[in-house]
């Protein structure tokens, strides 16, 4: 029973976990922090993850990551919109590899190399994200929802002894936290407060009346004239 609910809820999860990202983008249009290297490689890592749980008979947790393909390229597609680096050499080299792996080694090959493709996934993210002073445009909904996906898959592959499971879980609730710390530990600097108009930097009448009655009526004298 805790399996199944293990289970559907990391599928719930993973099917609207980047929903926010995405949404926040298509609202604010703020790509800060936000890398395009990670969509890429969200949608091959996912893609072989599918693979490799049809191959183990895991159905039920197949969904999550084929609708992740989905979803990371609908980021991918909001980012290049928006005008973020192409990383399709990325991408392809790192779908060849994982494509390599699979067919020399087999689905045990591909299990062991999926244990560290969180890592690899998440690395340019977590480097966008610290090498940005103010990484705004990251949604920490996004990443609060991934690091509760990840428990849920850790706990469901301990439960079903799958230690590719079990490091995914660990991995990606480990960066998931590392990405929020920073997320909230940024602020964004204070708004340079605008420079007064012209209109305003012109003494009053009350402020030369102040300092010069004589001065104040000729001043007075002269706009009565125009």
């Amino acid at each position: 029973m805790i399996t199944q609910v293990l289970g559907l809820s990391a599928t719930l999860l993973a099917a609207v976990f980047l929903f926010p990202q995405i949404a926040s983008l298509i609202w604010e249009r703020d790509t800060r922090g936000v890398s395009m290297t990670w969509a890429i490689f969200g949608v091959v890592t996912n893609a072989a993850w599918v693979a490799y749980l049809l191959q183990e008979g895991l159905w039920l947790p197949s969904f999550a990551p084929a609708t992740a393909v989905v979803t990371y390229g609908l980021l991918a597609v909001v980012l290049a919109q928006l005008g973020a680096r192409h990383r399709w050499g990325w991408g392809l080299g790192y779908s060849a590899a994982l494509a390599l792996v699979g067919l020399l080694g087999g689905t045990p090959a591909l299990g062991a190399v999926l244990v560290v493709t969180p890592a690899i996934q998440l690395a340019p993210e977590i480097a966008a994200v610290y090498r940005h002073p103010y990484p705004r445009g990251v949604s920490p909904s996004t990443w609060g929802l991934g690091a509760a996906e990840a428990v849920c898959w850790g706990g469901y592959g301990l439960l079903v002894g799958d230690l590719a499971l079990v490091g995914y879980g660990l991995v990606t609730s480990a960066g998931s936290t590392l990405i929020l710390a920073r997320r909230w530990t940024t602020r964004t600097p204070r708004q340079v407060p605008r420079p007064r108009s012209a209109t305003s930097t012109r003494p009053s009448l009350i402020a030369v009346a102040a300092a010069s009655p004589r001065l104040a009526a000729v001043s007075f004298r002269r706009m009565l004239d125009t």
